[in-house]
């Protein structure tokens, strides 16, 4: 039997990105040479995810449109 975690990011009023759906303000993502942050660990011990519209439409067509 596997393991469910849940991990939720988001500020006190619900949201992630700012009003332009922008999410520049996140640190520790990884993209930073100098700080490379602990999401690289994280990912890798996850095995599924599951998202909402909104953020995976957010991850395809702004955060990493070329993958």
């Amino acid at each position: 039997m596997r393991n469910v975690v849940l991990y939720i990011a988001m500020s006190l009023d619900g949201f992630i990105a700012d009003v332009d759906g922008d999410v520049s303000w996140l640190k520790g993502d990884g993209s930073d040479p100098e700080n490379p942050g602990s999401y690289l660990d994280f990912y890798k011990s996850i095995d599924t995810i599951i998202l909402g519209k909104k953020t995976y439409d957010q991850i395809t067509t702004k955060l990493s449109p070329n993958l």
